[in-house]
């Protein structure tokens, strides 16, 4: 679990990890269904959804779920354990199966924003010392700031 601290107030008054987390989901389900002011591409459905799932994991309680729904996936297909239906496949192969996808196979903000959110839980779970680390800790950056 990521835990983003802030001390002192933000440029938006109190937000807190949970309320970073509602108002990225509501600018992402608002952004990717386009109806408004706002209609995501692929790339934008992508950040945002990594940003709120680094919110997510930072918030906990109910927010938490999305994370363990991935990991409980992770887990039914045998990663990490070396005895899966797949063979022995690690957490790092997932990350790299999951970055390979976002650079090459077709997408809509839909499915952007899916690969995102499951990059957002994944990646972390590859470890600190590895290049996955980079974009969590970007992300935690930003979402410090924002008042997280």
């Amino acid at each position: 679990m990521i835990t983003l601290a802030v001390t002192g107030e933000t440029v938006f008054g109190p937000v807190g990890a949970g309320g970073l987390a509602l108002a990225l989901s509501v600018l992402l389900f608002f952004g990717v269904k386009g109806k408004g002011k706002v209609k995501f591409g692929t790339r934008a459905a992508g950040i945002v959804a990594f940003l709120a799932g680094t919110s997510y994991a930072a918030a906990g309680q109910i927010w938490a779920n999305p994370e363990r729904v991935t990991s409980q996936g992770l887990t039914g297909f045998g990663v990490g354990t070396g005895g899966g239906p797949l063979g022995n496949v690690g957490i790092g192969a997932v990350a790299l199966v999951l970055f390979f996808l976002m650079l090459t196979a077709p997408q809509n903000p839909v499915t952007s924003a899916v690969l995102g959110m499951i990059s957002a839980f994944v990646f972390p779970a590859a470890g600190d010392g590895s290049i996955f680390a980079v974009p969590v800790e970007f992300a935690s950056a930003v979402l410090i700031i924002g008042g997280a």
